[in-house]
């Protein structure tokens, strides 16, 4: 199943593309929701190749399962676009991030590629709720730079 959620940012495409190339800003978008047990060993920047392994926390209290691995599949500087794969509970959780720039500000949508076999639908249930409070996060934060 596939899971599509967009939202305007009112700021330049290049400092979304900038915040969005930041783990750093992953884990700020998420914090409440979910937490990265590796995130203070995440690297400054996503390079495209990059595998990263950690545990995920949802709502800071419920372990997940095992070790989730996300992989940088394509940093895209000129299209602006990251392709993720990702894999732990899901046999598919391939996700896709677009900055696409409109007529006062930018555009920022999250796509992802959900295979989770019987639970497939309560994952994708959880996907969509979960992109859409990262996209509230993420307005939080552009506000908070763009007044700052």
């Amino acid at each position: 199943m596939r899971c599509f959620v967009r939202t305007h940012l009112n700021t330049s495409p290049e400092t979304a593309w900038m915040l969005v190339k930041k783990p750093a800003t992953l884990v700020y978008i998420a914090r409440g929701f979910l937490k990265f047990s590796e995130a203070g060993h995440f690297p400054q920047e996503w390079a495209q190749g990059q595998k990263l392994q950690t545990r995920l926390w949802f709502f800071h209290i419920f372990p997940g399962w095992g070790q989730h691995t996300m992989e940088a599949v394509e940093v895209d500087d000129t299209r602006r676009v990251i392709r993720s794969r990702e894999s732990g509970f899901c046999y598919t959780w391939d996700h896709t991030i677009r900055i696409v720039e409109n007529y006062s500000g930018c555009e920022y949508s999250d796509e992802i590629d959900i295979q989770a076999g019987l639970m497939t639908i309560f994952v994708w249930f959880y996907a969509n709720v979960f992109y859409r409070y990262r996209q509230a996060r993420w307005r939080k934060l552009v506000g908070q730079i763009e007044k700052g």
